[in-house]
């Protein structure tokens, strides 16, 4: 009875666990239930706040490309402002310097009419003729003088009056007052004014005193108008003598220099006239004489130099004819019509002073500002571009060598540049000799031709005979000899035979029985190796006295054909040699017409 009743008891324990169970689920699932209601609700709120951030930063988007567009503007107004801050600066300034200019150089644009016009051939017919009164020119030129007395044109302008009216006194008065405040301008003036009116002693007189007023290291641009003038004779003989008579002063100051500097050697003077005339020497490629460069060893240096320095006056000859086509007949240019000196005092009397093209230049600097808004860097570049070619001073040697040599590089008519040359002409012929005289001295009267331990003394004299029979059969004879010689010292070396034998039966019989494994097949090669060397040794002797004999038969081979090949290139490299050194006389009678006296 009590063994069923436990079984029951068991069973409703179990159901009331199971009743438990089920009703701790159900309070579960009421759990989830609630917590699936709270996920979803914060679901919804996360898209609602997804949203909003969303929303959010769309309007910090837009934010920022607003802030963008205002800082563009305030950039874009802040370098505008800059800008028309620049132009305002710019058109103040202008504005000052155009009312200085008014005040300081206006009058000198009437004083510069006013020359142009004393000095032209009309009005001092005008004078002479009584058309114009005399008094009404000095009134003029005397107004100009007040209004402007430290400008050396006002001055020059009242001495040219002076001469119309024939006041001696009161014109050299004026003339003494302009050359005091420019003495170079003021001589050139007066020279190119008394050529345009017909004196052409008056005019070479100021033309002397023009030329030593000047720097010859510093030579302005409008010199080589001055130059052209006088050299076509535009101003008269006497002229281009005083010019002529100067410029060798100044060449012999300059070789004086040159000689007594060291630093000057380099670059000017005699130093730089026989470096230009060196460069005029013909060359020798590598391919030029190989057979006579190797048969000639350490000499073919010093031959070379010499062939060089005899092709000096051939070069000197050939490129003054292609500069100067009309040789010595340009000397004797007929005189110009005017053209020069026309253009030359033009150029003087519109030539700005110092002070007023200082202001010039600042004045079109802020005109460029103005023109581009205040741009600087755009208004800098423009300044730039329109800017004329700086005519800096040149040195009278730099110019003498441009007019010569590099006629491209300097403003020079045909004239001038003929006249640069009978300047330069007796340091150009003193050169070409020294040359020709270094030449000859490099030149020997024998030369050692050595080939493969061979070596015989030749003439260089091309009209000496040379037989290359003779010399090719000695040469092929040596190397006979010689081939033979190391043919008989082909021998079989016993040492090596002996000792090949007794390492090879050492290895073959003292090593190999006691060793096993990889280390007895290489010492059994290599006793196979070493009999090997030993039988070769023992029987190679006639193959490599053949090899030593077909050695030698090309190198005989190849030697007679070198020596050949040097002895017909030694006639005409010598040959060549003295007759560059005969286009010296060549080159003295093409520049006779420029020797001085």
């Amino acid at each position: 009875m009590e063994d069923r009743l436990e079984p029951e008891s068991a069973l409703d324990r179990l159901s009331e666990r199971i009743v438990g169970v089920e009703k701790g689920q159900a309070r579960h699932e009421e759990k989830l239930d609630g917590f699936r209601t709270g996920l979803h609700d914060v679901r919804t709120d996360l898209v609602k706040l997804g949203d909003e951030v969303t929303g959010v930063r769309t309007k910090v988007t837009g934010l920022e490309h607003s802030i963008t567009d205002t800082r563009q503007r305030l950039d874009g107004f802040l370098e505008q402002y800059g800008r028309d801050r620049e132009v305002s600066r710019a058109q103040a300034e202008l504005s000052r310097l155009t009312t200085e200019w008014h005040a300081h150089f206006a009058q000198r644009k009437q004083t510069r009419a006013l020359a142009r016009s004393l000095v032209h051939t009309l009005t001092a017919q005008a004078v002479e003729g009584k058309v114009v009164n005399t008094a009404t020119v000095r009134a003029c030129s005397e107004e100009r003088l007040l209004l402007e007395p430290t400008y050396w044109l006002a001055p020059a302008t009242m001495a040219v009056a002076a001469d119309f009216r024939r006041e001696r006194e009161q014109a050299e008065r004026a003339q003494s007052h302009a050359c005091a405040l420019d003495a170079a301008k003021a001589n050139l003036f007066f020279s190119l004014t008394c050529s345009r009116l017909g004196n052409e002693t008056r005019a070479a007189a100021w033309m002397d005193l023009y030329l030593q007023s000047l720097d010859p290291d510093e030579l302005g641009q409008d010199f080589c108008v001055v130059l052209d003038a006088v050299a076509s004779r535009e101003l008269g003989e006497k002229a281009r003598g005083y010019t002529q008579q100067t410029m060798a002063r100044w060449n012999r100051g300059s070789l004086r220099l040159s000689a007594d500097s060291r630093m000057a050697r380099g670059t000017r003077g005699g130093a730089h006239l026989e470096s230009r005339l060196l460069n005029l020497r013909s060359r020798i490629t590598e391919k030029q004489y190989a057979a006579l460069r190797t048969t000639c060893g350490k000499d073919w240096q010093n031959l070379l130099s010499g062939w060089e320095l005899a092709t000096v006056p051939g070069g000197i000859l050939t490129h003054l004819k292609r500069r100067f086509p009309d040789g010595a007949e340009g000397v004797d240019a007929p005189v110009g019509g005017g053209g020069h000196a026309e253009s030359a005092l033009d150029r003087l009397i519109e030539q700005l002073e110092p002070d007023e093209a200082d202001m010039r230049e600042k004045m079109r600097r802020l005109e460029r500002v103005i023109e581009h808004e205040g741009d600087l860097e755009k208004a800098t570049a423009a300044h730039r571009s329109s800017l004329a070619p700086d005519a800096a001073p040149v040195a009278f040697m730099t110019l003498l060598d441009q007019a010569v040599f590099e006629p491209d590089d300097v403003p020079l008519g045909e004239p001038a540049r003929h006249m640069a040359l009978r300047v330069v002409w007796p340091g150009l012929e003193n050169a070409a000799q020294r040359f020709v005289a270094d030449s000859r001295q490099r030149l020997p009267p024998h030369l050692t031709l050595r080939i493969a331990g061979w070596k015989r003394t030749v003439p260089t004299d091309s009209r000496t005979p040379v037989q290359p029979g003779p010399l090719v059969d000695e040469l092929a004879t040596h190397l006979e000899r010689q081939t033979q010689a190391q043919s008989d010292a082909v021998v079989r070396r016993w040492p090596r035979v002996v000792a090949a034998v007794v390492m090879g039966v050492v290895a073959g019989a003292l090593v190999v029985p006691f060793v096993d494994g990889m280390s007895q097949w290489m010492f059994g090669l290599l006793a196979l190796a070493l009999f090997g060397w030993a039988i070769w040794e023992f029987w190679s002797v006639p193959f490599r006295k053949k090899q030593v004999r077909d050695q030698g038969d090309r190198l005989r081979h190849e030697a007679v054909t070198t020596l050949s090949q040097a002895l017909r290139q030694r006639e005409e490299f010598f040959e060549d040699w003295r007759d560059a050194m005969d286009q010296l006389p060549a080159l003295l009678r093409w520049g006779a017409p420029y020797r001085q006296d």
